[in-house]
């Protein structure tokens, strides 16, 4: 209890009350005055006004003044306590609501942030973006999906989405609904009168959210110019294949009679080899740009069978005989537990991931070095591990060893040229086989260990 009103003041300015019970008379000062500051500095606090002189101007100036009661002297002590009890109540029910308040304000200000982000997203976006509601009905859309079906954007908002002139299938939103947490794509051609003819991609999925109800959310790609460049890019490996390939083969038959003919001639026969080997590297250069455009184009075709990983490994073997013979190179096979592997392939596409594989194996090893190749299965998968003697691929290297294009510095005895798409072509084939192939983390100075890791479909005997 303060006597006069600075000591209550200072008082309140020390702690922190939420209930003020101040005399309306003191010796100093009128309570009033006291309240008014009291209440500046802290507008939640609940003050309860008391006095002996009690009228209905000093009454209607208190509560004027921010006063929660008034209450009158004598002063009963069962009537100040529910007095009290009543204002603490008052009080934190408005610290409460200011709280509240407080957040609300600040939900308001980010859902705010959050509208103008979309609307920016919205019109920055290269896709056509438009939310649905259940029935169809546009919800919203950005100017890019507007201007890609000759909307007014606003104008097309309540109106159904599915009759536009877009052409879409009309099972689209049911196709969407059948397929939760997979987005469903079609290709549409739109060819009017007034426009370039243009490929647009939909893709549509569900938009589920707490705060509304289901939607879905389209979204429309023109691909006209990717189309465009498809079409160009296979008329190209139609000319690779046609107008390269063709010559080449003649040229490489030349080659082979003249070197039958001029068998006395060692300088001749030594151009000739190179001519040969040179129209060989060029033939497979070609067959392995064709082969990854046909991956990369979702072209490549698998004749998918039960085949044995152990026949293909020995008869890929046998067809790198001759290049391994000329460097006196031994290919060594163990097999774990002697039993025939089965694996779902395509027999010729893993012969031509192990004839590439062998191959650098081979020219990267020493003279009268080893490729040696271990096979051993799990429950799961079936491994194939082929190893040589050669430099090894430096550290640096291995996370770039299968990207396009890419030559390896490694030291070798021979001078070797590739194309830089063999081990890309082999990555590719594995993922299509839903395998996995991995150059073994050791040192490089141990040669190159690759491990190709096949899904188990059956066990033979």
């Amino acid at each position: 209890m303060a006597p006069t009103a600075t000591r209550t003041y200072a008082s309140f300015e020390k702690g922190n009350f939420p209930v003020v019970v101040l005399d309306l008379v003191l010796p100093d000062i009128m309570g009033t005055d006291v309240l008014v500051q009291i209440k500046e500095d802290d507008p939640d606090v609940a003050v309860i006004m008391i006095t002996a002189y009690a009228s209905l101007e000093s009454a209607i100036d208190a509560l004027k003044a921010g006063a929660y009661d008034y209450i009158q002297k004598p002063i009963v002590k069962e009537d100040l306590l529910r007095a009290v009890e009543r204002a603490l109540e008052r009080q934190q029910l408005a610290v409460r609501n200011k709280k509240l308040v407080e957040e609300l304000e600040a939900r308001l200000n980010e859902l705010r942030a959050m509208s103008t982000e979309k609307e920016e997203v919205f019109r920055i976006l290269d896709e056509g973006l438009l939310i649905l509601e259940q029935d169809g009905k546009i919800h919203d859309m950005n100017e890019k999906a507007a201007s890609m079906i000759d909307m007014e954007g606003s104008a097309w908002i309540g109106t159904n989405f599915m009759s536009s002139d877009l052409p879409v299938p009309e099972t689209l939103l049911s196709d969407i609904l059948e397929s939760p947490g997979k987005p469903v794509r079609v290709m549409v051609n739109l060819d009017r009168k007034d426009s370039m003819f243009r490929n647009i991609e939909v893709i549509g999925t569900e938009f589920n959210s707490a705060n509304s109800p289901d939607r879905f959310l389209i979204c429309m790609r023109d691909l006209t110019s990717i189309k465009d460049l498809e079409k160009k890019r296979e008329e190209f490996m139609a000319i690779i294949t046609h107008d390269l390939r063709t010559p080449l083969t003649s040229l490489k038959g030349f080659v082979e009679l003249l070197l039958g003919n001029y068998e006395s001639d060692a300088k001749l026969r030594e151009y000739l080899n190179i001519l040969d080997t040179e129209a060989d590297r060029m033939i497979s250069l070609i067959s392995d740009l064709l082969d990854l455009d046909r991956i990369d184009s979702d072209k490549m075709e698998l004749y998918l069978e039960d085949i044995s990983i152990v026949d293909v490994v020995k008869y890929s073997l046998k067809s790198v005989v001759g290049i391994a013979e000329k460097k006196k190179i031994t290919t060594r096979l163990k097999v774990s537990e002697e039993e025939a592997y089965i694996i779902q392939a395509d027999g010729k596409r893993i012969l031509q991931i192990l004839v590439n594989l062998y191959s650098n194996a081979i020219r990267f090893s020493p003279v009268g070095g080893n490729v040696d190749t271990l096979i051993m299965r799990s429950e799961s998968e079936v491994v194939v591990e082929i190893s040589d003697e050669g430099p090894g691929i430096a550290p640096e290297d291995r996370e770039v060893v299968f990207e396009k294009y890419r030559q390896l510095n490694r030291s070798s005895p021979e001078r070797i040229k590739g194309s830089g798409l063999g081990l890309t072509i082999v990555k590719r084939l594995m993922d299509l086989h839903h395998g996995e192939i991995q150059l073994d983390d050791r040192d490089s100075a141990r040669g190159s260990k690759f491990i190709l890791r096949f899904p188990v479909t059956g066990k033979g005997v």
